[in-house]
């Protein structure tokens, strides 16, 4: 069975990617997840913050420097490039020692001062770029229009910027998200990835304080991302990658016949190991050989909008349909 697919122009022979992570940020793991049967790794992410925070840091001690302000600049400037050059070194070690795509990411809210690292990014070898980007729509002094607008803007001047694909990772929040997709999908991205996940928080109420939680996706999230898989998948002028929930072997298939053409992976690497890879390829041959097919082509999206016959049940009718007699 042929399980080889296309990723951000590469050929790669799994559609499993290793997602950004913990995990991605370490050679010895990305070279593991590589003999298990990865399709490609994206790295964990840089973060727009961590290539401005240092130097904003010491630029507030600046103030109070005095004759020592030179010292202060040149602190600032080598935590930054710091950062950095560690980044772009993993980049070269990760593409040095293993035959698969390795791409970046960066971690942006906004077209900032970290654009002119892309370029960097692209010397290093990076088969690609990931942009997870997302802006919370809390200020109401900026419409959807607006936000939308400031992803638009981002994608446009990195596409100045470098001439490696690009793949924008976006969440579900946005006025009208399949539209919102269908746009940036013509904008001459690589590829869309739905969805990010954040980090939520409870509280405390004996210490009167948040608290991180959640930090690993459910079972559950799976589907939400079935759902926009399906409807997405067929609207988008580019490749569609699916994550979110993923933590069987199955889960994998069921993205497939939604219409992605590859899946992302993040929380199953730390609850399974990169043993999962190799689990979740032999269980898609094993069901392609049971199914009578050949290649990933012969099946993807045959459940997605356009060619399931009830495709109404990822509308919201079958909700009232199913639970409307249930008091």
């Amino acid at each position: 069975m042929d399980i080889s697919t296309k990723f951000m122009g590469c050929n790669i022979s799994s559609p499993i990617i290793a997602g950004s992570c913990g995990k991605t940020a370490n050679l010895d793991n990305i070279k593991q997840f590589e003999d298990c049967g990865v399709g490609a790794v994206i790295l964990k992410s840089l973060f727009e913050e961590q290539i401005s925070q240092e130097a904003n840091n010491h630029m507030r001690l600046m103030q109070n420097a005095g004759e020592m302000i030179e010292a202060y600049t040149y602190i600032a400037e080598h935590t930054k490039h710091d950062n950095i050059e560690k980044y772009l070194n993993l980049i070269r070690s990760a593409k040095e020692s293993t035959r698969i795509p390795i791409i970046a990411s960066v971690n942006c809210v906004s077209a900032s001062e970290w654009l002119q690292f892309a370029s960097s990014i692209q010397n290093a070898g990076a088969d690609g770029l990931e942009l997870n980007m997302f802006i919370l729509p809390t200020s109401i002094n900026m419409s959807s229009e607006e936000v939308e607008q400031v992803y638009e803007d981002t994608v446009q001047m990195l596409r100045r910027v470098i001439t490696i694909p690009i793949s924008l990772k976006i969440s579900y929040y946005s006025a009208a998200l399949a539209k919102f997709c269908q746009k940036l999908s013509w904008m001459g991205i690589a590829n869309l990835s739905i969805f990010n996940r954040f980090i939520e928080h409870d509280i405390d109420i004996m210490e009167e304080a948040t608290k991180p939680v959640n930090i690993f996706s459910t079972e559950n999230e799976l589907y939400h991302t079935i759902r926009w898989t399906a409807i997405l998948s067929k609207l988008i002028n580019c490749p569609l990658t699916a994550g979110g929930g993923v933590h069987k072997e199955e889960d994998v298939v069921k993205l497939l016949l939604s219409g992605a053409n590859t899946i992302q992976v993040a929380s199953a690497l730390y609850d399974q190991g990169a043993e999962f890879i190799t689990k979740a390829n032999t269980f898609l041959k094993q069901w392609m050989q049971e199914k009578n097919y050949h290649k990933l082509s012969d099946f993807r999206g045959r459940l997605a909008i356009d060619k399931n016959d009830k495709a109404s049940t990822f509308y919201r009718v079958q909700y009232m349909k199913y639970f409307s007699g249930i008091e």
